[in-house]
């Protein structure tokens, strides 16, 4: 068998392979582009939403966020995670978080809101205008967020990046509210950057020491933490559960 033959066997066998690798990441990160798979995903989870995925510490493909839903009745969510992948945060954001946030952002000028209940995103941007509690131009602005997201599915995957990059600089304009409510997103790519926006942040309220307490560390070790958080396991528990205990607050 000449060696061109074999060279051509071994390219085929290859190419084989990577379509069914790529075939088998594909239905992966569809399966959270389901309303149904993430009210399953919270149904079975009593953690915090934004916490769903946080079982382990963080890996390479991690991406890392800061949301917060304010509002007078309701209080502060001030959720501070990280999701296995950005198709994971994608999905997160489309079906959990802006049905969470619409949701309290209709109906908690009113009432405490403890529960939410299983609806889509539409349905309750819907049920919003029938029920007058929202006018048309704050229905389009949810819808086209929604729509913004759902968008990015089927993009190239660096398009899709950059595209989901730019997402909380438009959802925070529409949405900076005001002194009785508001929604916010921010979106990181490293624990570093994670960690810098943590110091930087908190530093315009409260000063270096009120930091240290709450982290329970002073800032050189926070830093040291965020950047070795995925290279040392060890480290990477530490980030984990300063994220989840001392930095996400809901009251």
């Amino acid at each position: 068998m000449s060696y061109n033959i074999i060279r051509k066997q071994k390219i085929t066998i290859n190419n084989i392979f990577y379509k069914i690798l790529v075939g088998k990441v594909s239905k992966v990160w569809e399966v959270y582009n389901s309303f149904n798979y993430w009210e399953n995903v919270i149904s079975k989870n009593k953690t915090i939403r934004g916490h769903m995925f946080m079982q382990k510490p963080p890996t390479e493909r991690s991406i890392y966020f800061h949301t917060l839903i304010f509002g007078n009745n309701n209080g502060i969510n001030n959720i501070w995670g990280y999701f296995p992948n950005r198709k994971c945060l994608i999905g997160y954001l489309q079906y959990s978080f802006l049905q969470e946030a619409f949701y309290k952002w209709i109906y908690g000028k009113e009432k405490l809101i403890t529960r939410i209940p299983h609806l889509t995103v539409d349905k309750i941007i819907r049920d919003g205008e029938k029920l007058k509690k929202i006018d048309k131009e704050v229905a389009s602005n949810m819808r086209r967020d929604y729509d913004f997201l759902s968008s990015l599915w089927h993009l190239p995957s660096e398009k899709a990046q950059a595209r989901l990059d730019k997402f909380p600089v438009e959802f925070n304009k529409k949405w900076m509210g005001d002194n009785t409510e508001f929604l916010y997103i921010k979106i990181f790519k490293t624990p570093e950057e994670l960690g810098e926006f943590v110091i930087s942040s908190s530093l315009l309220t409260n000063t270096k020491e009120e930091l240290e307490n709450r982290i329970g560390m002073s800032i050189n070790e926070w830093e040291d933490i965020c950047k070795n958080a995925i290279s040392d396991p060890n480290k990477g528990e530490v980030f984990r559960e300063i994220l989840l205990k001392k930095l996400s607050e809901v009251f």
